[in-house]
């Protein structure tokens, strides 16, 4: 079990466990308040037993835009409980505040480790990196797939988020291109070219002009004979942010986006196996 998991796992307990408590037993808990109507605690435990199977949905598989949403509501759930500490807007008793500090502290603790535990997922081979990795068989033989997977001069007709490719320089290992979105380009090199096998491409992130907010990108494509007519294709990314807090705010939709345009590309370069 990751760290995430541990987090995840120790919060939706919590959370349960407060949620049941609060349905069980929310006249009682009205009382410790000071407040003669129970049935906003109740309420509250049902939004806590909802917010808690959301929580466990994402233990044994964690989504990176899905934890990221649990953690924000984590944090708004600790700064409204210290707006009502601090401006107290509420007629509630001593233990009733001191209740609403306790959990909030709790809270406070799964949030913080759920955002060390989500700026560590996906983590590459390098301390602070990242991969992420794509595979798909197709129906083809491996010589087949390797020309269509190697053919890098077109590679911007079948990636979505590529708009054009200009050979600079060289071919295989050493090759320089030039790739561009819309009004954005960037230059790789090729540092690694194994004939029918794997190339992999390295890119200029320390360009002035380099508009993605990467300190360092790899990405490597690969072709494995699985059987007499079928081949495994295999991307693999290795990137560091530009900034630590890259891995919190923008990793986790970067993925998401990344993703569908891999699968995008897959489905581009099958189709073409298939033709």
């Amino acid at each position: 079990m990751s760290s995430l998991q541990f987090f995840l796992l120790a919060n939706a307990i919590f959370s349960m466990l407060c949620g049941i408590s609060l349905i069980g037993f929310h006249k009682t808990i009205a009382k410790w308040f000071g407040r003669s109507k129970a049935t906003p605690f109740w309420v509250l435990g049902i939004g806590l037993v909802i917010f808690s199977i959301s929580v466990f949905v994402q233990v044994s598989r964690p989504d990176a835009v899905g934890v990221f949403y649990i953690i924000i509501q984590d944090f708004i759930w600790v700064l409204a409980s210290a707006g009502i500490l601090i401006f107290k807007p509420f007629n509630i008793t001593g233990k009733g505040y001191k209740c609403i500090a306790l959990v909030a502290l709790i809270v406070l603790f799964f949030g913080l480790g759920q955002l060390w535990g989500l700026a560590k997922i996906d983590g590459g081979h390098a301390k602070g990196s990242k991969q992420l990795i794509y595979e798909r068989v197709v129906s083809a033989s491996k010589q087949e797939t390797w020309a269509v997977v190697s053919n890098v001069a077109n590679y911007h007709q079948v990636a979505p988020n590529i708009d054009r490719v200009e050979i600079l320089s060289g071919y295989g290992e050493g090759m320089v291109r030039r790739c561009s979105h819309s009004t954005q380009s960037w230059t790789e090199t090729a540092t690694l070219w194994k004939e029918g096998e794997a190339y992999a491409f390295t890119v200029d992130t320390s360009a002035k002009d380099y508009p993605f907010p990467f300190k360092s990108l790899k990405g490597t494509w690969k072709v494995q004979a699985v059987a007499e007519n079928q081949t495994k294709i295999i991307m693999i990314f290795d990137f560091t942010y530009s900034k630590w807090i890259h891995n919190l705010i923008i990793h986790p939709f970067l993925k998401k986006q990344f993703s569908g345009v891999c699968e995008e590309l897959l489905n581009n370069w099958e189709n073409e196996l298939i033709d």
